[in-house]
């Protein structure tokens, strides 16, 4: 299925960005495209350095608990790879120029690209698109405005149900998602060479038999023909059955939801600080640390203690060693 895989949703939406002038407020003339471009750039991106940890500015798009990965972008034209290669024997036998010209795409207006991999929610019926514009309305409406109020159409928009019907009228099929969260092979219960076969034989013996029963031929010669029909309609059923199965979504991988990851990212920076210091512990006290390290880190909460989105590296003190239960204990 297009757009849904693995339990998240790749969403890709196209916004015309308007054409025209506009007056910027410095006062000079300039065009959405470059005011656009100026939005984008001052966006705050995360916490992603050391120097930008603890300063405030996170992304907008972090503010919603369901979106992995977001970007946007502006396209202006797309990129031309040079004209179709051809054979110069063939042109020269066909008296065919080479110079001549080649038709390539242009586009009318420049266009806003947002590429997003989201969480989708399974008790909902659709793809879940509606309900994360509508989220990300209610998180980051100044931001959402400042950026799409450059977009052609977006005018009318003034409420969270206005925001999800415009990304729903830019939308595209994602057809080809990128998805690594499953790490090992996933349940999946796919066809092999030797069940096709199988299906295709017995479907092909039926179809057979059936024509058989139905048109009672007086000769034997019409069996090859039979047969033969019957073998068609054991690839067909074969083939639909492949191409229906291949169109439906990988199921979600354990613990790939958002909160999942976050909590992972937290659970494995606080592990290997853990790891480094209890180098050189005995055997008891090795035991009744990773005990506390434990309860500390709580890996079944998925709430708390946990990475904040939109930063590289979790909250928290750092680390001492103090007696406790009469054993060394590392407290995160």
């Amino acid at each position: 299925m297009p757009t849904i895989d693995g339990g998240h949703i790749f969403l890709t939406v196209l916004a015309p960005v308007k054409l025209g002038e506009v007056l910027h407020p410095d006062g000079q003339i300039t065009t959405h495209s470059h005011m656009l471009r100026e939005e984008l750039s001052n966006l705050p991106t995360a916490e992603q350095s050391p120097v930008s940890v603890g300063n405030g500015l996170s992304s907008p798009f972090a503010r919603c608990r369901r979106t992995h990965f977001l970007r946007l972008l502006v396209v202006d034209q797309p990129m031309f790879n040079g004209k179709d290669g051809s054979d110069p024997l063939a042109d020269a036998l066909t008296r065919k120029s080479r110079l001549t010209h080649q038709p390539f795409d242009v586009l009318s207006r420049p266009w806003l690209v947002l590429a997003a991999d989201i969480d989708r929610r399974p008790d909902e019926p659709d793809e879940g698109v509606a309900s994360w514009a509508e989220d990300m309305w209610g998180h980051s409406e100044a931001e959402m405005r400042a950026i799409f109020g450059h977009c052609h159409g977006f005018d009318a928009v003034d409420s969270a149900a206005g925001f999800a019907a415009y990304v729903k009228r830019g939308q595209l099929d994602t057809t080809m998602s990128f998805n690594d969260y499953w790490p090992g092979r996933p349940p999946l219960k796919g066809e092999t060479l030797g069940g096709l076969a199988k299906r295709l034989a017995l479907v092909a013996l039926g179809a057979t038999g059936l024509l058989w029963l139905l048109l009672r031929p007086e000769s034997l010669w019409w069996l090859p023909a039979y047969l033969l029909l019957g073998v068609v309609a054991g690839v067909g059923l074969s083939a639909w059955l492949l191409w229906s199965r291949g169109k439906k979504p990988y199921p979600a991988a354990p613990g790939s939801d958002l909160p999942g990851v976050l909590k992972s990212l937290h659970v494995q920076q606080r592990f290997a600080l853990f790891a480094e210091r209890v180098q050189g512990f005995d055997k008891a006290d090795l035991h009744a640390a990773f005990g506390h390290f434990l309860e500390d880190v709580r890996p079944d909460d998925l709430q708390s203690p946990t990475q904040a989105p939109g930063v590289i590296r979790s909250d928290g003190v750092d680390l001492v060693e103090h007696k406790a239960v009469g054993a060394k204990r590392v407290v995160l």
